[in-house]
């Protein structure tokens, strides 16, 4: 049939619609040419979704669903919501009779959490003072507005400390992030400023005072609401502080609150180490490219150096969910692109079979898609530019060990962690999306498959959970912004049991990670290639890493430690806890997971049973292994073994390795020197092209190089935690 270009034409959409719907089910029609006072047809559509739902719940009021359901056809348009367009228990389908929202015939229905603003609505900055503060190259350039006169909501100030978007609106332009004002103007940490010392470390009650170098500083001095930005002890915490005083004269800053562990890098105290980067942000002073902006939270004035004369400029204003699932039953979203928010994407709690699949999640503060409950998916999705993670899953009984069901499939995310760069995945199982997993939920039976997953300051995948599946996923160029990070990193439990397989890990910084006594992975017939790629066992039992292949110009691709011992994890309360809760030497733990039954008893605090074994290892240079462990237990069979693994300088059979095809030919020498090593099904990870993703990105589109093992520069080599 030939494709409806004009969405307000309705005679032709609803003749298109009559062609590809179900005869047995019922089809409702919405169109921002619509009317919510009208009846939803052919003649009389809709202008919203909320209007639509209100009429199904009609529909179910009077009786049953028809066969088939109800399909909620969405014209192509912009949909703003100044609330959460929400769906509860009422509003489910069935497994027979499902409720769809779907974009009609794949036309553009962006839902939108902002409203837009007109240049012509802003005025010049006039006033001499502002004038004198801006820098050289933004006078005569910028615009201003009141956001008290056109009642925008979230215009700060800031909170003393935070990690995210600190609670601001944000400002897009034809669809595309504008950059809260920064100096320095990068986002990468490594080009920064560094302390030189910290003067004082301060504390939770104390803010610390560091000595700076530049003498940038020094502009700053008029404005009363400065926030600095940095990696101030580790490189995995990057808060946000307000400065309290700036001393030019002894070039030193002093915050305004604290941190509980203070200043300065925790390895090297008191002074630091003089490379802790940092920078500053949201100042009209450094407002010094198109683009960018700053709000003036003393007079509530947002200031613009405009990108152009010709575009469209959104601000986010909503802070709740775009749309919000609670309770409800085979609801299915499909082909909708949400944008624009300062909340998340799609929330769907004790979902039951619901579905977001071939949607569009993008230009977020917050997070893509969470998701908690059974047989529940997001399929399909692209979701990049959000201000925090991709999708949170969780789900399942994990005392029971009784599985979800839900899955996490064939997605492309990537750019993610855009103001919140730690601890923002883009797949979160169960992990809960805070620093040292502090929101663990239970997260038992899901699957993470054949995602492609790219460019983001952090983890790929942060793990938790029972009987979780990851694989087939390709993920390359992320963790380049943090440190102590993993591709698939998990942290502090004893009871992680899941498989982590066939996925291909090229180019980015760490493998697999199990920090600080994370247990029981199986690491099975995944392809890592890259300097800084491997896997890191640090002080966690039950881990076996077998058929895997490894490509580094220079070892070590595995590395153990027992800081367990030093740590004091054997009385750690939240290890202990974890397990206690589980009951282990009772069914079902102790049917599944026999060697729970004694874990405790065994020394649970040091990576016992840890297995490496029939893998393939590329490397020209260096060890295979990295122990940090004592001689007596690196002889201890029951700490560490390695066996039957085959290292080579040289190509073993790759197909291509040049183009970064690293499945093994059938004649290779892998399966002469490692009998019954399983080939990695290569051609099967990744994006695949189904009814929702209908195209798959190019190499250049998506900047993947699948490099060979060899490092991009001196200092982009080996790996650890």
């Amino acid at each position: 049939m030939k494709k409806v270009t004009k969405f307000n034409n309705l005679s032709c959409v609803w003749l298109a619609l009559c062609s590809i719907a179900s005869a047995a089910s019922t089809e409702l029609l919405v169109s921002p040419a619509g009317n919510d006072a009208n009846a939803g047809s052919q003649a009389s559509p809709f202008a919203t979704i909320a209007r639509a739902r209100d009429e199904i719940r009609k529909i179910k009021s009077s009786g049953e669903l028809s066969a088939g359901g109800v399909t909620v056809e969405i014209l192509g348009g912009k949909y703003g919501l100044e609330t959460s367009l929400e769906f509860s228990t009422g509003d489910s389908g069935t497994a027979d009779a499902p409720v769809v929202y779907r974009a009609f015939q794949n036309q553009p229905v962006e839902i939108l959490g902002g409203r837009v603003l007109k240049l012509s609505e802003f005025a010049p900055v006039t006033d001499e003072k502002i004038l004198a503060r801006l820098d050289p190259a933004a006078r005569g350039k910028l615009i201003c507005l009141s956001v008290k006169e056109f009642g925008l909501k979230h215009a700060g100030p800031f909170p003393p400390v935070f990690s995210d978007s600190g609670g601001i609106f944000e400002l897009f332009w034809n669809g595309k992030r504008l950059p809260l004002s920064r100096w320095p103007n990068s986002v990468d940490p490594k080009d920064w400023a560094t302390m030189k010392r910290a003067v004082v470390n301060g504390d939770a009650k104390t803010g610390g005072t560091f000595e700076y170098r530049e003498e940038r500083p020094a502009r700053w001095l008029q404005n009363s609401s400065v926030w600095l930005k940095g990696q101030w002890r580790v490189p995995w915490e990057d808060p946000a502080i307000r400065v309290a005083k700036i001393d030019p004269e002894n070039h030193t800053i002093t915050f305004a609150a604290g941190l509980s562990a203070g200043i300065g890098n925790k390895y090297t105290r008191p002074f630091g180490n003089g490379k802790e980067p940092w920078c500053a942000i949201n100042l009209i002073e450094e407002i010094d490219q198109p683009g960018e902006w700053a709000i003036d939270f003393d007079t509530q004035t947002l200031f613009l150096w405009p990108p152009g004369n010709d575009g469209e400029l959104t601000v986010s204003q909503l802070d709740t969910p775009l749309i919000s699932v609670v309770g409800a039953a085979h609801l299915k979203f499909i082909g909708l692109t949400l944008e624009a928010s300062l909340g998340d994407g799609f929330v769907l709690k004790n979902a039951e079979s619901d579905l977001v699949a071939g949607c569009t999640i993008r230009n977020l503060a917050k997070r893509g898609v969470v998701l908690n409950g059974y047989r529940s998916g997001v399929q399909s999705c692209d979701i990049y530019r959000v201000g925090e993670g991709g999708v949170y899953v969780s789900g399942g009984d994990k005392k029971k060990l009784a599985p979800s069901e839900n899955f996490i499939v064939n997605n492309h995310l990537h750019d993610y962690a855009v103001l919140k760069a730690m601890y923002s995945p883009a797949v979160d199982v169960g992990f809960g999306g805070q620093p040292n997993g502090g929101g663990f939920t239970d997260a038992v039976g899901i699957r993470v498959a054949n995602n492609l997953i790219h460019d983001a300051p952090r983890d790929a995948v942060l793990v938790s959970g029972q009987d979780n599946l990851y694989e087939l996923n390709e993920i390359f160029n992320c963790g380049f912004g943090s440190g102590d990070v993993g591709t698939f990193y998990s942290w502090l439990d004893w009871t992680i049991r899941c498989t982590i397989r066939y996925n291909f890990i090229h180019d980015t910084v760490g493998g697999v990670n199990p920090d600080d006594g994370a247990a029981g992975n199986l690491v099975f017939g995944n392809i890592f290639s890259g300097p800084r790629t491997g896997v890191w066992i640090a002080s966690g039992p039950d881990h076996t890493m077998a058929n895997n292949v490894f490509i580094k110009s220079e070892g070590p691709v595995f590395g153990m430690d027992d800081r367990g011992v030093a740590r004091g994890y054997a009385t750690n309360s939240r290890l202990h806890k974890a397990v206690m809760d589980i009951n282990p030497t009772q069914p079902p733990w102790s049917v599944r997971f026999p060697e729970m039954m004694t874990l405790l008893a065994s020394h649970p605090e040091l990576p016992l049973r840890t297995k490496f074994e029939r893998n393939v290892i590329v490397m020209q240079t260096g060890e295979p292994f990295q122990l940090k462990i004592g001689k007596a237990r690196q002889a201890d069979e029951n700490f560490f073994t390695a066996r039957d693994n085959f290292v080579t300088a040289t190509d073993p059979g790759f197909v291509n390795a040049a183009k970064g095809n690293f499945a093994l030919k059938p004649d290779s020498v892998v399966f002469r020197k490692i009998p019954g090593f399983k080939p990695i099904p290569f051609d099967k990870i990744g994006l695949f092209m189904d009814e929702y993703r209908r195209t798959l990105p190019t190499d250049e589109e998506i900047g993947r190089s699948r490099g060979s093992g060899a490092p991009k520069n001196p200092t982009d080599k080996n790996f650890g935690t």
